[in-house]
C-alpha cells in the first residue's frame, strides 16, 4: 500500500543506490522519481557512484552478471523479467518503485542489524573528513546540521574545528560526521585522487537532494574554492548568521 510516509526523518536509515546499464533518460527519470518518492520511502535514499547498497542495473548487466550471489542486492530494470533477482518493469511507475525500495531497503537495514553497527570504528577528534556532496534531507533534519554542512562545503573539517566554529556542542559535530560517513558522504583529504570525470570522484558526484538555493551546481570539490560561483558562501554564511573565517 503506497501513501505518505509516516517514519520521522530522523529515524529514517540512509541507503544508498548506484546505476549501471541503464540508457540516460531512463536514469534520469529513476533518480528524480527515487527523490520525488522521499516522503513514501521507509528509507532515505540517495545516489552513489559505487559500492552502494543497493545496485539498480538495466538488462544487459543484467544478463552478463554471474550466477553467484552478489555481495549486494541488486535490482533489474528492463521490459522482460530476467526470472533472477528483483525485478521492475518498464516503463517506471512510482507505485512499483516505491514498493520495490521499501522491500530491497528493508532487507539492507536488516543485514546492517546482523553484525555491521557493532564493528563500527569512532570518529577521532581530530581526524578530519572532506564533504563529497551535499547531504540528503534526512541527514540534515536539525537547524544546526545545515550550518555545519556549509561549514563543510568549502574545505575539510573534524569535530574539534566545527565545534570551534558553530554553537553545535561536540557530541552533535560527531553525531553529524558518523551520519555522513554512514551514508558515504565523507572522504580523508589524503586519499589518492582520481583521474577527473571517473566515477566515484567528488567533482564527478551531482548532489541530486541539495536545494538549488544554497547549491545552483551541486558540484564542489572542496579543496577547489573557484568552482564556487563568487560571493556565494559569503551569502549562505549570512543566511546562516555564521560569521566568515579567516584566510584558508
Amino acid at each position: 500500500m503506497t501513501g505518505t510516509n509516516t517514519v520521522p526523518k530522523g529515524q529514517r536509515a540512509l541507503l544508498s543506490y548506484s546505476v549501471e546499464g541503464l540508457p540516460h533518460r531512463e536514469e534520469v527519470l529513476l533518480k528524480s522519481l527515487i527523490r520525488l518518492l522521499d516522503h513514501r520511502t521507509h528509507q532515505n535514499w540517495s545516489w552513489k557512484a559505487e559500492q552502494a547498497d543497493l545496485r539498480v542495473v538495466g538488462e544487459q548487466v543484467a544478463i552478463a552478471a554471474a550466477p553467484l550471489q552478489p555481495p549486494v542486492p541488486t535490482l533489474t530494470v528492463a521490459h522482460a523479467d530476467p526470472q533472477r533477482g528483483p525485478f521492475l518493469a518498464l516503463p517506471l511507475h512510482t507505485d512499483a518503485l516505491e514498493v520495490v525500495l521499501n522491500r530491497l531497503g528493508a532487507m539492507v537495514v536488516h543485514a546492517r542489524g546482523l553484525g555491521l553497527a557493532a564493528t563500527e570504528i569512532p570518529i577521532g577528534e581530530h581526524e578530519e573528513f572532506r564533504m563529497l556532496r551535499w547531504p540528503p534531507a534526512a541527514v540534515l533534519e536539525a537547524p544546526i546540521r545545515l550550518r555545519l554542512a556549509t561549514l563543510m562545503s568549502n574545505r575539510p573539517a573534524s569535530v574539534l574545528s566545527l565545534q570551534q566554529r558553530s554553537p553545535a556542542t561536540r557530541q552533535e559535530c560527531a553525531d553529524f560526521l558518523a551520519d555522513l560517513r554512514r551514508a558515504g558522504l565523507l572522504e580523508r583529504p589524503g586519499a589518492a585522487p582520481a583521474s577527473p570525470g571517473a566515477p566515484g570522484v567528488p567533482g564527478a558526484l551531482v548532489a541530486a537532494s541539495a536545494p538549488d538555493s544554497v547549491f545552483p551546481d551541486s558540484r564542489f570539490p572542496a579543496t577547489t574554492r573557484d568552482n564556487v560561483q563568487p560571493g556565494l558562501l559569503a551569502r549562505i554564511r549570512n543566511r546562516l548568521g555564521l560569521q566568515p573565517s579567516g584566510p584558508q
